[in-house]
């Protein structure tokens, strides 16, 4: 079913800007393709923080033709308009500095609010993959107020949230729980969190709504099929292999079991009530890749970003 690519390294979110789709890149930039030939028309470098360290985007939202929010890795939230960056959180930011943020994964513009998925507290020992595995709740939904500036916590207890989605009743959150292998719902008024699929495909990398009202869902690791046995399906039973397997030492061997025996990466559809639609699985795995990040529709194509390789991959008709 795939109808072709875009050469684009590690382009999670897409979003649409001025006519074209953007997405950011692994090697730090905000990079601009056409929706119909998909050649790469512009690529302009997100400026580093004030230590110099190079970003990465990894959400992406546009708000109206010619304005985007964005968050990128070292927890920095900016808003891009004609070629203009402005960041409205950055590391030089006092609120944002007391909540010891460690990663921002997604956001979601509702109002005057922008949503962040901070997937876990800064902890500078931890490699992200063993937050993943050893099932570390301290991820967090951050609010930022773009009217006062003000900067707080919405839910925590999280694990590993990653994607974030607006649902359809435009009054809770949908929260892709990456470690936990499934998808919650936070009531915006309450700030209650509640069970939305409990039981998902894979880990949930990302969610965004499709124009028919459902919502597709990016797997970024497969869980168990009659030849493969699902890591973090494994270590969530057995404990004290979770404790051995979880450092740096086995971290790369994770990558390599998954990558050789997993089932591919998978997208699928799910209605306003989390009830599964369709699904598609890479299973004789033509993207070369083990995750699907976000998927953007628009002209009858599903457009799928991945972490890891270095495509942005192009489905047609799949809605």
């Amino acid at each position: 079913m795939l109808k072709d690519t875009v050469d684009i390294t590690g382009g999670e979110s897409i979003a649409a800007y001025q006519g074209l789709l953007v997405t950011g890149s692994l090697d730090g930039n905000l990079v601009a393709f056409d929706k119909h030939n998909f050649s790469i028309r512009w690529s302009v470098p997100c400026p580093p923080n004030s230590h110099g360290i190079q970003c990465r985007i990894l959400g992406l939202r546009s708000v109206d033709e010619n304005t985007l929010y964005g968050v990128e890795e070292h927890c920095r939230l900016f808003r891009y308009r004609d070629g203009l960056w402005t960041w409205l959180l950055d590391e030089n930011n006092a609120a944002l500095k007391n909540l010891k943020p460690g990663l921002f994964n997604d956001l979601v513009v509702v109002g005057n609010m922008v949503y962040i998925t901070d997937s876990f507290q800064h902890n500078p020992t931890k490699h992200p993959l063993q937050r993943f595995f050893s099932f570390e709740n301290s991820g967090r939904i951050l609010g930022y107020n773009l009217e006062n500036g003000e900067i707080g916590t919405i839910a925590e207890g999280l694990y590993l949230p990653n994607g974030i989605e607006l649902h359809s009743d435009n009054q809770s959150l949908l929260i892709a729980e990456c470690s936990m292998y499934r998808i919650s719902r936070l009531d915006i008024a309450t700030k209650q969190i509640r069970s939305f699929q409990a039981h998902t495909y894979g880990a949930v990398d990302n969610i965004r709504r499709s124009k028919d009202g459902g919502y597709w869902v990016g797997i970024s690791a497969t869980r168990f099929t009659s030849s493969f046995w699902s890591l973090p399906d494994f270590l969530a039973l057995h404990p004290k292999f979770r404790s051995l397997l979880t450092n740096k030492v086995f971290l790369p061997l994770i990558l390599l079991y998954h990558g050789i025996f997993g089932s591919g990466p998978a997208l699928y559809k799910m209605d306003g009530e989390g009830n599964p639609l369709r699904i598609v699985i890479d299973e004789n795995k033509l993207t070369n890749t083990i995750a699907f990040s976000q998927a953007h529709e628009t002209d009858r194509s599903l457009f799928v970003g991945t972490p890891f390789a270095g495509k942005v991959f192009i489905f047609p008709n799949l809605y």
